[in-house]
């Protein structure tokens, strides 16, 4: 009876389920899709005089931040792009934000400038005439310095007015293309701009912030083609900050459920230049029920899933993507060509070095080499190797003439001696149909045994690519692993680019803040408590003895270097001046606004900034109320230096100098009691201990300690007030003077010293 009412329950249950999702089904209105017309107008074709009809290939710039101060950048894109893409000749060109410096001379104040904005414009147009292409083809989405003090309907949006998406009329935030390549398969690639809506001046616009419309915009430009069976679709997706720089939305939603959603290639970014390294990669693995399936969960017995997923093949989702950031165009001259070939993605990243700008030298293009296959064990997704053929090795070289030979080097580094296994010599493919009065691209294939190399080790072989030029001489491109069998390779990245890429700042960021704001309230109120149930109980003195009464063995050792760190909050909470002073800053750091400041236009009404975010008026119409909460987590570069390096440092220093105080009262009342006991091993402690505790020398340790502590405080005070305006250092005393105000205090208050009573230590 038992194994047949659990079947029952299993049938009963899965009939729930269907049932309910045919009412969810029947009841949720139809999902709102482009117009065939719509779609085609977003589709273009890959140019087949220059591409086999397999591949597809664009170029994606990023961090271009010309500027009127430098105008080497704006001159070397104008010198050496232009005729790069040329060369290349990609389907598109992606610039992913960051078009314009918005910075002045020194690099201290961030404001929108007109003549950076119009640089900007026409050396995009001087690009797209020497490259050949359409205007069309390119697309630039904003940054962060793109939005820097630019409020609601605000002149100050030059990105409408001088970038290609603004002349172009491409005002939406998610913009998309299809290229449609030779053999039918289409090619989708979206842009999104998650820039700031309001944008905050800097150090407070860090991080994207989608919204949940914008969401909602990227999920239904991903799946135009869902319903076409035609041809497969492969789908990259374009943007400015990476993932562990993106907040979440409203409803706390992030954008990486939705790229997995629909199992995009990659999502290819910018914003971290080159501060974290040249190589930093991401992968993805995400996991995702919708709310249709997790309120059906309940319905389904535990044994039952399976059967779910057969009901509903949906019902549980499991997708995978890359994440590349790139360097920057700023100081790097990067750009990178991203090719997908059969739907599968490969990239190389160039640096363009153009001639010096007074030289009448040409610049020369450098030979680039792009593996298309086999893929890079390290950056491939899982399962690739097993959809693509392969019994071919290929490869995209981009040059002004045709190589005169190409080979493919198999690397076996199993051992530390790598070992060249096969050298394989590549066939030009004639896709052009015989043309070659152009130059490359060129497209080489050469026939293998794949077999031969399957290996469990994703990295033990090596693909190495080597030809050479009649001008150029040799050339070899990056070794890269590979695996025919379809294993991911352990990408690793480096410590500094853990910290950029490896996790999100906005789950970091809180557990930072609100945990050091309870380890410094712990340090003011524990001791307090404790001091005040020792004084109840008249042992303050005795505890305090415990401490500074010299170890007699190993056991009490340990137990004193465990109690002097308490000690020396102790003694601060006993001071009860200099503990209520320090609480009040804490407290007033927490709860009130830190300081004032212009975050905005100069001519906008000031903001004010708390840990909570600032509080601005976004535009100038009357009506229009304060909106709060802006900003978070982007302050974190702001409160952060604030709290490690200024309040904390603060709290131990004012606590250490009160220490220091108390324990030289201690050794000068203990003295007077030595010379009533002479001989003793006391006495003789206080002998040698005298001069390094009483002559205070670990004070004036502590004095250059407060000075390092102000220093920093102004350092930090200095930036805001460059960035903000004076009304930093006028309108906010409490944030500007309470740190230097309190360590003089502190130093007054601890200065003098009255030797204590001994007569509580004569036992």
């Amino acid at each position: 009876m038992g194994f047949k009412a659990r079947k029952l329950r299993e049938v009963l249950g899965g009939g729930i389920l269907i049932c309910m999702l045919l009412i969810q089904a029947n009841a949720s209105p139809p999902t709102k899709e482009n117009s065939w017309n719509e779609r085609m107008q977003n589709i273009v074709k890959a140019d087949h005089r220059n591409a086999p009809a397999n591949v597809v290939w664009v170029v994606q710039l990023s961090d271009l931040h010309i500027s009127k101060w430098i105008p080497e950048r704006s001159k070397a894109l104008r010198k050496s792009l232009g005729h790069a893409l040329q060369f290349i000749k990609p389907a598109l060109v992606w610039i992913t934000g960051d078009l314009t410096d918005a910075k002045n001379k020194e690099r201290t104040a961030t404001r929108q400038d007109e003549g950076e904005w119009i640089d900007y414009w026409d050396s995009i147009q001087k690009v797209a005439d020497g490259s050949g292409l359409p205007i069309e083809r390119f697309f630039d989405m904003r940054g962060n310095h793109d939005k820097y003090g630019v409020p609601l309907s605000s002149s100050l949006d030059y990105y409408s007015a001088y970038s290609v998406n603004g002349h172009l009329n491409r005002t939406n935030l998610v913009q998309s293309i299809t290229v449609l390549g030779g053999d039918g398969r289409k090619h989708l690639f979206v842009g999104i701009d998650d820039a700031m809506q309001i944008g905050l001046r800097a150090p407070s616009n860090v991080f994207g912030h989608p919204t949940d419309q914008s969401l909602v915009d990227i999920d239904q430009q991903l799946s135009q083609w869902d319903h076409d069976n035609s041809a497969p679709v492969t789908k990259i997706v374009f943007g400015h900050f990476p993932m562990s720089f993106t907040t979440s939305t409203e409803t706390g939603k992030h954008p990486e459920g939705i790229f997995a959603k629909h199992n995009i290639s990659a999502y290819v970014c910018g914003h971290l230049h080159t501060k974290f390294g040249k190589h930093l990669y991401k992968h993805h693995s995400h996991e995702e029920c919708s709310s249709v399936k997790k309120s059906m969960q309940r319905f389904v017995p535990k044994n039952c899933c399976h059967f779910g997923r057969l009901v509903f093949p949906e019902y549980k989702q499991v997708g995978e993507f890359w994440e590349w950031e790139m360097g920057d165009w700023r100081v790097s001259r990067m750009m990178r060509i991203m090719a997908t070939d059969n739907g599968h993605t490969s990239f190389v990243d160039v640096e363009l070095i153009p001639p010096k700008e007074k030289s009448d030298q040409e610049f020369v293009m450098p030979t680039i080499i792009l593996p298309t296959f086999p893929l890079n064990s390290l950056t491939m997704l899982q399962g690739s190797v097993k959809i693509l053929p392969l019994d071919r090795i290929r490869v995209l070289i981009f040059s002004n003439t045709p190589p005169i030979w190409v080979k493919a080097r198999i690397i076996d580094a199993k051992s530390l001696a790598l070992t060249v296994v096969e050298e394989i010599s590549m066939r030009l493919i004639d896709y052009n149909s015989g043309i070659r009065g152009e130059s490359g691209p060129y497209y080489y294939d050469a026939v293998w045994n794949s077999a031969e190399y399957a290996d469990d080790s994703p990295t033990r072989y090596w693909l190495e690519i080597i030809l050479e030029e009649k001008e150029k001489g040799i050339t070899v491109s990056e070794p890269r692993p590979f695996s025919v069998n379809g294993h991911l390779g352990n990408f690793r990245l480096t410590w500094l680019g853990y910290l950029g890429m490896g996790f999100r700042w906005e789950k970091l960021y809180p557990f930072l803040l609100w945990g050091m704001v309870a380890f410094v309230f712990s340090m003011l109120i524990v001791p307090k408590v404790f001091s005040f149930q020792l004084e109840k109980a008249n042992l303050c003195d005795e505890w305090v003895m415990t401490v500074l009464r010299p170890a007699s063995d190993f056991r009490t050792m340990i137990f004193k270097l465990i109690k002097v760190p308490f000690w020396v909050v102790f003694e601060n909470a006993r001071n009860t001046c200099i503990w209520a002073c320090s609480l009040a800053y804490v407290m007033c750091l927490t709860f009130l606004p830190w300081f004032s400041g212009r975050v905005l236009a100069d001519d906008f009404p000031i903001g004010h900034m708390s840990v909570w975010g600032w509080s601005v008026k976004p535009s100038n119409v009357t009506s229009v109320n304060q909106v709060s909460g802006l900003g978070v987590p982007d302050i974190m570069e702001i409160v952060l230096p604030h709290m490690y390096t200024v309040l904390f440092p603060l709290i131990l220093m004012v606590s250490a100098l009160s220490a220091e105080r108390a324990a030289c009262r201690h050794h000068i009342g203990m003295a007077g009691k030595c010379h009533r006991q002479s001989g003793s091993k006391l006495s003789q402690w206080l002998l040698n201990e005298y001069c390094s505790v009483c002559n205070r020398l670990i004070r004036k340790g502590l004095f250059v300690g407060c000075l390092a502590i102000t220093f920093l405080h102004w350092q930090l005070l200095s930036s805001l007030m460059r960035a903000y305006g004076s009304t930093v250092l006028v309108m906010t005393p409490i944030f500007a003077w309470t740190v230097p105000a309190l360590i003089v205090f502190s130093l007054i208050q601890t200065s003098p010293i009255r030797p204590i009573s001994v007569a509580a230590h004569e036992n």
